[in-house]
């Protein structure tokens, strides 16, 4: 039976409280001073379970990869492998961009950090790498399926799809458009069907 450690719930709200702020004030607006005062707590407390900044950001990155693989891949996993299960990974993450306050915590935080250096940036981009080598199983179990055509750019379509869903988080929370979530997942179904086999 597993066993809580002293420290454990603390250690989760706070991270809960951090993967929210996050996607509103970016990584670099998480301190640790902040973030005692938020919820009640005293400097020393939140760092003697943190450490350093850098180390709360780590956690913070990897608690939001929990959330987008319990959100997203665990929910797509219901769907058969494929066509049906690339549909299914494009609604639920268009669906996971309203789980936090400010949308999309990767799209948040990887501008921060897409021209840096260090541990934080190489954790963010895994998730990226991740979702991609996802994607791109999925797309070539569709060609041998029969699903997808087989001379398709698989590359292209990783791009189109991820395209979609940046778009969607942009015009949803930047430009307030209330159906911005509706033409992502259009414009990712749509360009599925186009790229079935002739005929099918």
């Amino acid at each position: 039976m597993p066993t809580t450690r002293p420290g454990d719930e603390r250690r989760r709200a706070i991270l809960e409280r951090a993967l929210n702020v996050a996607t509103l004030d970016g990584l670099e607006g998480i301190t640790l001073g902040k973030l005692a005062t938020t919820l009640g707590m005293s400097k020393s407390g939140v760092q003697g379970l943190f450490g350093t900044k850098q180390e709360l950001q780590l956690e913070i990155v990897a608690a939001a990869t929990r959330v987008f693989e319990e959100r997203v891949l665990r929910v797509a996993e219901r769907a058969d492998d494929g066509l049906p299960r690339l549909r299914a990974l494009a609604d639920a993450w268009i669906g996971y961009l309203d789980t936090f306050d400010g949308g999309c915590f990767f799209c948040a935080v990887a501008p921060e950090f897409d021209g840096r250096e260090g541990p934080v940036r190489d954790a963010i981009a895994e998730v990226a790498l991740t979702s991609d080598k996802i994607l791109r199983k999925q797309i070539r179990l569709a060609q041998r399926l029969g699903e997808l055509a087989e001379d398709l750019d698989d590359e292209q379509l990783i791009f189109e799809i991820h395209a979609a869903v940046l778009q969607a988080n942009y015009a949803r929370r930047l430009l307030g458009r209330a159906d911005a979530y509706d033409r992502a997942r259009r414009a990712i179904h749509d360009r599925l069907d186009r790229a079935r086999p002739a005929g099918v």
